[in-house]
């Protein structure tokens, strides 16, 4: 350097050894392209943006796609988001509805003419005495004319009927609402459900683009092949020299046995199916709640995300009021899911839905319940199982019965894989003593380490804290060094927090100190 310079001291910089967090959280929603967007079927669109404005440029504002990815983004502008685009199939045919009016109304009055989504597309009529049909008719198109983003058009059939076509051909509009709230005399209105919707996209293709990108959180479609991403996720739950596990979330409006027969066919620790008792009454027809089920499922998604992310408020999606549990991390995976509110989901039909003793026998089933709550102002889930029922031998086996359960178990996992991976990056290994100031591991430092990690998770609510707790893990942690591999063998049992989710006991009741 020219300059003389002593004592010569040299202090190199080097990395923090502070622990790391888990992965980033990424979610994925598959859905079908509208008309106008700048992104093609058979894509994969990557951080789809925040607002509204940008992902109807980029996925067609009238598409099913962006119907839920607007959703997601209503209750989640944190996680990364991609969108695996489909383009409709050749050949397929669209879904479609009507509403037909006959008489004349005798009274003034109201209806409320509900198609896909209270949320989005609820149209208040105002009826004068004397209207008719083609009143009414021409009321209607006013109405949906003066509406944003609709995934159907509206046609007249007649001057009594209207009709509504979805956007995107295929299945999944079959199970969509077409509901009339009010009733007016002398006027009559006949309902007829959405249907003929045909052929789905190819799914073989466009999943070659996710295979190597992990995703967390994905919205998968009821009417796609469930075995499809069920196949894909279970595939992933154990990878060598990585983590690539994630969850699959799908509302399947189908009836009870089949809703059974359905999750019972997937048996996977990596599917949700949410369900509630198809409605089809006089004037409601379509899914239980109010709303498209693929956006059901892309509402309880962006909530779940949400969850994971480090520091994002959260105190809107869960009902607890414990300070530290208003914000995300990963202390959340073993926080449960039962009564996350479904925001911006509008209440059922009085009397319908499914009966306690349904529920948990769906539970058992692995089916997961979206319904009102008790004072029917809200809607909230209910228990959150996965669809796992048993082993390949066909044992039952409920290791990964609860989402918390099998959220717990991964956290725990990827932050011991993660922190490992960090700490013994560039080590060499020894069976006997480990000389001090050199990058060089015993089995004594291996256990150590793995106690401090089982600390921090305890700090969290996802392992038991407490010193029986650490002496149980210490007492089944076996580390045994194999320098002729390169490797140490380990095997241990960690004692994992649970859930509070049920309590059970028995009374007595007197009339005085004596009784």
């Amino acid at each position: 350097m020219g300059f003389v310079a002593n004592p010569r001291i040299t202090f190199n910089i080097v990395t923090s050894d502070r622990l790391v967090g888990l992965d980033d959280h990424r979610a994925l929603i598959v859905g079908q392209i509208g008309t106008g967007g700048t992104a093609s079927g058979g894509t994969l669109v990557i951080d789809l943006p925040r607002s509204d404005a940008e992902i109807n440029e980029i996925l067609g504002a009238n598409g099913h796609a962006a119907m839920m990815a607007r959703a997601f983004r209503g209750i989640n502008k944190v996680s990364n988001l991609d969108v695996l685009l489909l383009a409709d199939a050749g050949g397929a045919a669209a879904a479609a509805a009507t509403i037909a009016f006959a008489g004349a109304a005798t009274r003034a009055g109201t209806y409320t003419l509900k198609v896909v989504s209270e949320e989005k597309h609820a149209y208040p009529i105002d009826v004068a005495l004397g209207d008719g049909p083609a009143e009414l008719i021409a009321k209607i198109a006013d109405a949906v004319a003066a509406d944003r983003y609709l995934p159907f058009t509206r046609s007249d059939n007649t001057t009594t009927t209207t009709t509504f076509t979805a956007v995107n051909k295929g299945t999944h509009a079959n199970s969509w609402l077409i509901a009339l709230d009010g009733v007016i005399p002398g006027l009559t209105a006949t309902l007829t459900a959405w249907s003929g919707g045909a052929t789905n996209p190819s799914l073989t293709a466009p999943l070659d683009l996710i295979a190597n990108i992990r995703y967390q959180t994905i919205v998968w479609p009821e009417a796609y092949t469930a075995s499809a991403i069920g196949d894909l996720l279970d595939a992933r739950k154990n990878v060598t020299n990585d983590v690539m596990e994630g969850r699959a979330f799908i509302y399947q409006n189908a009836a009870f046995a089949t809703v059974k027969t359905n999750a019972n066919a997937l048996n996977s620790s990596e599917v949700v199916i949410f369900n509630n008792a198809p409605n089809a009454g006089t004037a409601w027809k379509g899914a239980h709640l109010p709303e498209a089920p693929d956006v059901l499922a892309a509402k309880f998604a962006a909530a779940r995300a949400l969850r994971f992310e480090d520091g994002a408020s959260i105190s809107p999606i869960v009902v607890t009021n414990a300070a530290k549990d208003q914000f995300g991390g990963i202390h959340t995976a073993s926080l449960p899911y039962f009564n996350t509110p479904m925001t911006g989901v509008g209440q059922p039909q009085k009397g319908t839905g499914y009966s306690i003793e349904e529920q948990i026998e769906l539970e058992g089933a692995g089916v997961s319940i979206l319904g009102a709550n008790r004072e029917n102002n809200a809607v909230i889930t209910g228990v959150v199982v996965t669809t796992y029922l048993n082993d390949a031998a066909g044992n039952v086996d409920d290791t990964w019965k609860y989402l918390e359960w099998r959220d717990t178990h991964g956290v725990i996992r990827e932050f011991m894989q993660r922190n490992c991976q960090k700490a013994f990056r560039q080590h060499r290994m020894t069976v006997g003593e480990a000389p001090p100031n050199y990058s060089i591991i015993n089995a004594d430092a291996v256990r150590s380490f793995i106690l401090l990690l089982n600390e921090q998770l305890a700090a969290q609510a996802l392992t038991v804290a407490g010193t029986e707790a650490r002496q149980f893990l210490d007492a089944n942690l076996t580390i045994t060094p194999v320098p002729a591999k390169r490797r140490f063998e380990i095997s241990m049992k960690i004692l994992m927090v649970s859930q509070f989710g049920e309590a059970i006991g028995s009374s007595k009741y007197a009339f005085d100190t004596n009784g």
